[in-house]
């Protein structure tokens, strides 16, 4: 049976995605979007749906735009809403936030990260007072710190004292306040945890976070030596990194994130009153190690090192790794801790005879790296 969603984040790497899936199904989305002088807005967001692949005029004509952002408040989003459309919204999907990170940045990220869900949450309450559409918050598997690194659990801890990043922090209290929103208005709620999102070989749409930053970081550096030192350059970059060649890089195909989700909410029996909380991870994450090779044959490079911090500190840094490992610190956490996800209650409901677990090996990561580069 077709469904009316309510969508946030509907342009980012994720969002565009899952509005392509849901229209692919006969699915009804309207998009909350940032309006931009001089850009249409309906423009722009089926721009960003149309890059993940075609679709008919069809499903295109159940693709609508609510102008706002999560910032509004509740009452001006249901307005805006309910301009635009009175039909009833079966699913409200919030994958809209900001990665900042930094300590400098807690005010901004709090305002989008923890009361924009707030908002989102009190926005769905207000829809429908008689039966609540279902809830989905997009989260991130790492959000659980560093006290539950051996198998980060598919529940929400009750007390986190030593988060990576302000980032993390948010969304722990994000999943807090869908929590206690889900008992006080009795909720059909769902937490989906996905881990480091990336494309696929194929993938047509750009990304700019998470793992692309580290490789964009890199493919610059080369860039600048080899402009700089000309014909002499013969790829050696001569940077350290930070990083245990030993360490799981939980990177996670986008096909495998849309295709997880849509099956455990689909989920016939888990169309209750509560909340459901999966982590959605990759079970054979390549390493740090595998990933390294991965991008020093993409971009021919040699001399980039992955140290210890005892290694790093033992020799002042130059220039250029200071600026890399600068343009990577939010990264730098994953590169070196061991954390491992419990994924016992996603593959209750999602079996690998039905989602097999992604195989991101050397190869797929190189074919990634190359279709990112622009080949």
């Amino acid at each position: 049976m077709s469904k009316t969603i309510f969508l946030t984040g509907a342009t980012g790497f994720l969002g565009c995605h899952l509005a392509h899936q849901f229209l692919s199904q006969g699915d009804t989305v309207w998009a909350l979007v940032r309006s931009k002088e001089d850009v249409d807005t309906q423009s722009r967001l089926q721009q960003a749906v149309l890059n993940v692949g075609d679709l008919p005029d069809e499903a295109l004509g159940r693709l609508g735009v609510v102008k706002g952002t999560v910032h509004d408040p509740p009452e001006q989003l249901h307005e805006k809403l309910r301009a635009e459309t009175d039909a009833r919204i079966d699913e409200v999907w919030h994958s809209a936030a900001i990665f900042n990170f930094k300590p400098r940045d807690k005010a901004k990220v709090e305002a989008t990260n923890i009361q924009g869900t707030q908002n989102l949450l009190d926005l769905t309450v207000q829809l429908h007072p008689e039966a609540h559409p279902r809830f989905v918050y997009i989260s991130t598997a790492y959000c659980a710190g560093r006290e539950n690194n051996t198998a980060v659990p598919e529940h929400i801890p009750p007390q986190i004292e030593d988060f990576r990043s302000i980032y993390e922090w948010s969304k722990h209290e994000a999943e807090c306040r869908v929590q206690a929103m889900q008992k006080k208005a009795g909720l059909d709620a769902f937490i989906l945890r996905p881990s480091i999102i990336i494309g696929t070989p194929e993938t047509a749409v750009e990304c700019n976070s998470g793992y692309y930053q580290v490789v964009g970081a890199l493919h610059r550096l080369r860039d600048t030596l080899k402009e700089n030192i000309g014909e002499q350059f013969d790829g050696n970059v001569h940077t350290r990194l930070l990083g245990n060649p030993d360490t799981p890089l939980n990177l996670i195909p986008i096909d495998f994130v849309v295709d997880g989700m849509l099956n455990v909410t689909q989920q016939s029996q888990l169309a209750t009153q509560g909340l459901k909380l999966f982590n959605i991870t990759n079970e054979a994450a390549p390493t740090l190690g595998q990933v390294h090779e991965a991008v020093t044959k993409s971009l021919n490079i040699h001399g980039l090192d992955l140290v210890s911090q005892a290694d790093l500190d033992a020799k002042e840094m130059h220039p250029i790794e200071k600026i890399i490992n600068r343009r990577i610190s939010f990264q730098a956490p994953y590169m070196y801790e061991m954390i491992h996800f419990s994924t016992d209650c996603f593959r209750q409901y999602v079996p690998k005879e039905t989602l097999p677990t992604p195989n991101v090996d050397v190869d797929y990561l190189i074919r990634l790296n190359e279709n990112s580069m622009g080949g």
